[in-house]
């Protein structure tokens, strides 16, 4: 089979309800490459499939694609997604997200009630290190600021029963504080 025949039958198969061809054919074809079809798996982002984004955001994962870094971002960001976007923040943790940190917080902040994204996010934040402004700062410390007191409630949090996997306000605040200290290391 000559490479066009594949690429174009690789492109077909991405679009099948099998999980492993969808996610066979999306890393076969990244692994081609050629800029026509690393731009059509960005597009695929944009697709309503979760499964093809998935397929898409793993491939990423592993091929450590940070050019994909800002079509991540934006399919996370879509209110579409909001219930399906684990596997996408999963492949930002192999990614470099040191300009993104008020993203970040920002996907934190709106995770309600979804430990994945929420340990996700999480887990970026603490193995990687972040370029920010005073400006970011500030904004991460008054968006906490506004849904803190309700984080446990609006999370379905009991505190005297917290589980293992949840991530209460106490947790979140620790991660804002621990960025935050910085203005008061700027101030000084």
């Amino acid at each position: 089979m000559k490479v066009d025949q594949e690429i174009d039958k690789l492109k077909t198969d991405i679009f099948s309800a099998d999980w492993d061809k969808v996610k066979e054919s999306v890393n076969r074809l990244f692994e081609i490459g050629g800029q026509e079809n690393i731009d059509y798996l960005i597009g695929l982002l944009d697709k309503q499939n979760s499964l093809i984004r998935n397929a898409v955001s793993i491939a990423f994962r592993a091929n450590k694609f940070n050019e994909g870094l800002d079509s991540l971002f934006n399919a996370i960001g879509k209110v579409e997604n909001r219930n399906e976007r684990g596997t996408m923040v999963y492949a930002l943790q192999t990614l470099n997200c040191s300009k993104k940190l008020k993203e970040l917080f920002d996907i934190l902040f709106s995770a309600t009630e979804n430990w994945e994204v929420q340990s996700g996010i999480l887990t970026v934040l603490e193995e990687q290190e972040f370029e920010f402004s005073t400006t970011d700062l500030k904004e991460i410390q008054n968006n906490w600021n506004k849904i803190k007191e309700n984080w446990n409630e609006a999370n379905g949090i009991d505190i005297g029963n917290l589980k293992e996997y949840e991530i209460d306000k106490e947790l979140v605040q620790d991660f804002v504080e621990g960025y935050v200290s910085y203005l008061k290391t700027e101030e000084n």
